[in-house]
């Protein structure tokens, strides 16, 4: 890789199965509403690197307009942003609560934890080279003369990922440590940022005679999970000529943080052979291999036995990083000569047809099958497929709207340097050579769009194209630059929805973030840019729910709790209007809730819903309360709590004082109260109530409160003012268990 093609990103990657148990592992840690927003834990948002989401059920090509989606509110940190956001909802910060949360890293190697449909401070942040009593590498220490394509600190440039069944979140740092640059892998926990498996390690590595050596690499591949392996790549430190490096690949056992094997792209010769994909992740298949792209080297790059330049790689993490099969271009000698990577955009999986897609600077969009990418020929005669998709290569790489052939079928998008949006629909086998829509001109320069899409599975009319993209200039030639955020309908390019710059003194989000592509999630787009922020898009009419879980705790049985309250605030910059307010899933009738909020919350304004429980029977009662807020979506707080049974007697349940002269008192007699519930029994109040009530007095041993299976004595004396038969009542009332009564009665002689 050379000086102009700098790409930073990331990988959510694991086999297919195994991915799914860990995110099934995630209830552990954050309650599930009733209709759960999926997590991204990675760049790309699967392991096959999509680069669709096709679970967002709030945006759509209806109300992504100019006068309905923009921008909603901004996340300030302290750095440049190269690494996409990844996404977590109902994350359980210590002492904060649950929290949507999103994860922003900088290139100052400042990790950070925000409220995701909040904003505000950060819920917790953490600076990786302060850690290691280190500080980011200024790079024009490193880089040579003249070299733009980084300004400032290069920190954290590529996408972390997450472990979904531990929590876990694996970044890479480069930091400046006693005067020498250095790269480490941490681990830390999404709750708190703290390192459970000690301190980041130092990454080192050797491979076939070659040695890995920081000075010379950057770490622009996002990392991926297979099995128990973080797996990531290294590229060059945008070299101009030979200097000896080497494209790396490396895998570290995700809980010891021990490297577990390295594999180097070109051992013999002028080195070479970059991996890097601006910033997409390696991918990985059902079987846990693990594909990435190379880049250029010098000369000698390709042998098919020691080098492996402008190459699609396919390795066994389970076998040390072995080389199990690869593509190799008939030009790879002219593409090494003219600086054309391969890797200047990494690798895209089609499980249903078991196909590796991409390309690189030459718009090439190769098409490989997984069980024999095809290794090297004159004719590229291993390859099911090259097609010419963009005049002059693209950066970012392609996204996959999947839908079965009743829906369309499946389309594969990408937007190369000078050229449009593309989209080119895939029958199952093979692409068709000539798209089906087009769109998005042809006016940004370098380098295209940076896309990712989102729909509601495979419904019309709700998937959207998303592409970032410069506004005026080059970022290459004299970055950073002004960007934009575009939008497009996914079935028909030729319409725009919207831009950042319709209403740019509204919209704008300064400057580009080079290569990395927004982040939609849960009715938001949240988009890096090189302005020291996050700006986060959504619906206009945006309102948040605080807070997002209810705990009741124990409740007797049959009783009604204290109400709790939810407040909801409009956050937008319209009125909000109420489509209803309503609980859902099991225990339905353990709960209540009343609210304020009528129809329509006025923007800035809050209303409250007020939540009470009761339980019907003993044990663990959980529900959910659902906000149906129309167009700006559906918000859901978890409510729990416990049925427990509360009861007591009093013994005995009447007092006769007999004959008792008048203006005498009696001997005091008795009333035991015995708890006979499973819970302490709050004494609310003792008191004797009637038309004599003055006649008779109360003292007792019961205070607050009764433990479980004691009891009290509460001593009853009868002083009759005059002659005849006088009757009254003692009321003990508590408020678990409610209202007992023992009469009294005398005669005054």
């Amino acid at each position: 890789m050379r000086l102009r093609d700098s790409t930073f990103g990331v990988l959510r990657g694991r086999p297919c199965a195994v991915w799914l148990i860990a995110a099934i592992a995630l209830a552990s840690l954050w309650s599930q509403p009733a209709q759960a927003v999926p997590p991204v834990l990675q760049r790309g948002y699967d392991a096959g690197v999509s680069g669709a989401t096709l679970a967002e059920t709030i945006l759509d090509t209806a109300n992504v307009a100019e006068s309905t989606f923009g921008l909603v509110f901004k996340l300030p940190v302290d750095d440049a942003i190269f690494a996409q956001p990844l996404y977590v909802p109902n994350v359980v910060i210590p002492n904060k609560g649950a929290h949507n949360v999103v994860y922003v890293a900088t290139m100052s190697d400042t990790l950070y934890a925000f409220d995701a449909d909040a904003g505000g401070a950060a819920l917790w942040s953490v600076n990786l080279a302060t850690l290691v009593g280190a500080v980011p590498v200024p790079y024009a220490r490193f880089a040579f003369s003249g070299n733009k394509n980084i300004v400032g600190n290069l920190g954290i440039l590529s996408t972390p990922v997450i472990d979904a069944s531990t929590h876990i979140i694996y970044v890479v740092a480069c930091t400046l440590e006693n005067n020498t640059m250095a790269y480490r892998l941490h681990a830390l926990d999404i709750t708190t940022g703290a390192e459970p498996y000690g301190p980041g390690v130092l990454i080192s590595g050797s491979y076939a005679g070659m040695t890995f050596s920081a000075l010379n690499q950057t770490q622009r591949v996002s990392l991926t999970l297979t099995g128990n392996l973080v797996v990531f790549g290294f590229g060059a430190l945008e070299s101009e000529s030979a200097d000896g490096y080497a494209g790396w690949v490396m895998a570290y056992d995700k809980q010891t943080l021990v490297q577990n094997s390295a594999f180097a792209t070109v051992t013999k010769g002028n080195g070479g052979g970059g991996v890097w994909q601006s910033g997409r992740p390696p991918v990985v298949d059902s079987a846990g291999y693990v594909y990435v792209f190379t880049g250029n080297a010098y000369g000698d790059g390709y042998d098919g036995v020691n080098n492996f330049s402008e190459s699609a790689l396919k390795l066994d993490p389970s076998n040390r990083l072995k080389l199990i099969d690869w593509f190799t271009p008939s030009n790879w000698s002219d593409l090494d000569t003219d600086d054309r990577d391969v890797s200047s955009s990494g690798p895209m999986l089609i499980p249903s047809a078991n196909l590796l897609v991409g390309g690189g600077k030459v718009g090439l969009l190769y098409v490989l099958r997984t069980a024999n990418l095809g290794k090297y020929t004159s004719t590229d005669s291993g390859a099911l497929q090259e097609i010419q998709i963009a005049n002059q290569g693209f950066r970012g790489g392609p996204v996959l709207w999947q839908r079965s052939a009743a829906n369309g079928g499946p389309w594969l998008y990408d937007w190369g340097t000078s050229d449009a949006l593309k989209a080119y629909p895939f029958n199952g086998t093979k692409f068709a050579t000539a798209p089906i829509s087009q769109g998005g001109g042809s006016s940004q320069i370098w380098p295209g769009g940076i896309l990712t899409l989102s729909a509601n599975g495979a419904q019309s009319g709700t998937g959207v194209v998303w592409a970032t993209v410069v506004i005026s200039g080059s970022a290459e030639g004299d970055p950073p630059v002004p960007g934009e955020l575009r939008a497009f309908d996914a079935e028909d390019l030729t319409h725009e929805l919207w831009n950042s710059q319709m209403d740019a003194a509204r919209d704008s989000f300064g400057n580009f973030g080079k290569l990395v592509p927004p982040l939609v999630a849960n009715g938001k787009v949240y988009v890096a840019t090189w302005s020291n922020q996050v700006a986060v898009y959504g619906l206009l009419s945006n309102y948040t729910v605080a807070p997002t879980s209810l705990m009741f705790g124990s409740q007797p049985q049959g009783t009604r709790s204290a109400a709790q309250a939810v407040t909801l605030t409009n956050t937008g910059t319209q009125a909000l209007p109420i489509t209803s307010i309503m609980l859902s899933g099991g225990n339905l009738h353990e709960f209540m809730q009343t609210n304020t909020c009528g129809t329509s919350v006025a923007v800035g304004s809050n209303c409250t819903v007020n939540v009470v429980f009761k339980p019907s029977a003993t044990g663990l009662k959980r529900t959910n309360l659902i906000v149906d807020a129309g167009g700006a979506g559906t918000q859901s707080v978890a409510l729990s709590g416990s049925g427990v049974i509360a009861s007591y007697t009093l013994s005995p349940a009447s007092l006769n004082f007999g004959s008792q002269p008048h203006g005498t008192s009696s001997v005091a007699q008795p009333v035991t109260l015995t708890n006979t519930g499973t819970e302490a029994l709050p004494i609310t109040s003792i008191t004797i109530s009637g038309t004599n009530l003055h006649l008779f007095s109360q003292t007792n041993t019961c205070g607050a409160s009764v433990a479980v299976g004691s009891n009290c004595t509460i001593s009853v004396v009868f002083t009759p003012a005059s002659k005849g038969l006088k009757a009254a009542q003692l009321n003990v009332n508590s408020s678990s268990a409610g209202l007992q009564t023992a009469t009294l009665s005398g005669t005054g002689s």
